[in-house]
């Protein structure tokens, strides 16, 4: 039988850039050789063990060290992959120098569109799209290092092959890229709190799977001061029963609950509380004329803020930043004694005042009260890097767009000019304070209205996940279609 000139053997090695050719090769049936293994490689401990190559999630987020006692080949962005050869037919000669000619099959919505190093390749991230390596004597190649790309949901299948012309072969199971996270719960032990399922699908859908650490809960008892209150004193209609106010005066503590496990490296903390409170400053001075012991309801501008309230104690400790009374010649100071907050007020706003004993009786003598007392405000929740202050008072959908809105900012989102994950163009939809909220925002389905009560323009109704306000009624418990790659393509190696 004839043949033709076999080729000269091209570089081998781990990550050897060779493409494989076109070029038409034929060997003699003694000289050919066969694909009849193909392992993934798993260094664990200093050993080297094989398993069966892909059939999985890859979690590309992840160190493989982050959990040291077990081995995590799905940790990672690499694939190291290796193959052993047989003689087509008997042979006596060495397997040793045969080449071994590898590629990949990417599967996904977006691999074609990628550039750099987050495209997949051989060798590093954004490499060749081909590699070649050699036989030892037994027939096994070197280890090839393959990276998959870093864009969420995008599909691999990587094949050794003896064809030159990259076809046929053995090929690995699928190898899908995912991002993996998870969240611990901090709340009261009174307050019972859903999971956040609706949050761990919206993760699902951009391929990033969100999974619960132990929940670490408090007693009222434990709990530092401005902590609970009666349900009524800080919500309009509330209930008696005390219920948990976490905010500016308090958050510290409750970090400090944070539980580091080293194998669950990326963790967000969700500190969960009926109500989120921050203090605020002092209210504009109230001069008022009373003509009984006990006034009337006396309402309070807090700087005109739809948000804000007065509770006692006050937030930061001292609920009268200035006052006093006068009358028939004399003049006293006014304490946190004095200030009423009672069970039914008309507004979250008004206090009333008992005058303390030494003043003139009022009903003879008008008194004159000058008074400015500290106040809060309220909100739905924030984050600072892990740790995510979130509201849950029962209305389950709020909640679960504020898991994952908060989490949302921890991974990055909305990305500002600039800030976007490489090769992603400028976000379409990203807006900033200008336009309500606090931070960087998303606006799909929003509208653009002049509030008489913003001194700006902002944005209403927005239906993405990434809207700077609870919408309850229109949001989709998502992100939007344009928020998604961002999210997909987006480093969820850490919690900013």
């Amino acid at each position: 039988m004839t043949q033709k000139k076999k080729p000269s053997s091209p570089a081998t090695g781990i990550g050897a850039d060779t493409p494989c050719n076109n070029t038409e090769t034929t060997y003699s049936l003694q000289d050919k050789i066969k694909i009849v293994e193909l392992v993934e490689v798993v260094v664990h401990a200093g050993k080297e063990t094989t398993q069966a190559a892909g059939g999985r999630k890859q979690y590309i987020n992840l160190d493989a060290s982050s959990d040291p006692g077990t081995p995590h080949p799905e940790f990672g962005r690499i694939i190291r992959l290796k193959a052993r050869v047989e003689w087509a037919t008997a042979n006596v000669k060495s397997l040793s120098g045969q080449t071994v000619y590898w590629y990949s099959e990417p599967g996904g919505s977006n691999c074609a569109k990628l550039t750099g190093g987050v495209k997949e390749g051989f060798g590093s991230g954004g490499g060749a799209k081909t590699s070649t390596a050699s036989t030892d004597e037994k027939g096994w190649t070197s280890t090839v290092q393959f990276y998959l790309s870093r864009y969420g949901g995008d599909t691999f299948m990587v094949a050794a092959t003896e064809d030159a012309a990259c076809k046929g072969g053995l090929k690995t199971g699928t190898y899908e890229v995912w991002r993996k996270f998870w969240y611990q719960v901090t709340r009261a032990s009174s307050h019972t709190v859903p999971a956040p399922e609706k949050s761990v699908a919206a993760y699902k859908k951009v391929y990033a799977e969100m999974l619960a650490a132990a929940e670490v809960e408090f007693a009222q008892k434990d709990a530092p001061a401005g902590t609970f209150y009666p349900g009524w004193m800080v919500a309009q209609g509330g209930p008696d029963a005390s219920e948990s106010v976490i905010g500016g005066h308090n958050w510290e503590s409750f970090c400090k609950k944070f539980k580091e496990e080293k194998d669950k490296p990326v963790k967000g903390h969700l500190i969960i509380c009926q109500h989120q409170w921050d203090p605020a400053g002092a209210s504009a001075l109230l001069t008022v004329v009373l003509n009984k012991k006990k006034s009337d309801e006396l309402t309070f501008n807090l700087g005109g803020a739809w948000n804000a309230g007065i509770v006692k104690p006050a937030l930061s400790g001292k609920l009268v930043s200035a006052g006093v009374w006068s009358g028939d010649g004399k003049t006293g100071a006014l304490s946190d004694a004095d200030i009423l907050i009672e069970k039914g007020r008309s507004a979250l706003n008004v206090v009333k005042v008992l005058l303390p004993a030494g003043t003139p009786d009022p009903t003879k003598t008008p008194v004159t009260v000058k008074l400015k007392l500290n106040y809060g405000k309220f909100y739905a929740g924030e984050s600072n890097k892990h740790h995510m202050l979130i509201v849950y008072n029962g209305a389950e959908k709020n909640f679960n767009q504020m898991v994952a809105h908060e989490f949302g900012h921890g991974f990055g989102q909305t990305p500002r000019k600039g800030a976007q994950p490489s090769p992603l163009p400028q976000h379409p939809k990203q807006y900033d304070n200008e336009h309500g909220g606090v931070g960087s925002h998303c606006s799909t389905d929003a509208t653009l209205v002049t509030d008489p009560n913003y001194p700006k323009k902002r944005y209403q109704n927005g239906t993405c996940i990434m809207f700077h306000q609870v919408n309850p009624s229109g949001c989709k418990q998502e992100f939007c279609a344009t928020c998604e790659p961002y999210l997909r393509l987006q480093d969820f190696s850490s919690l900013a």
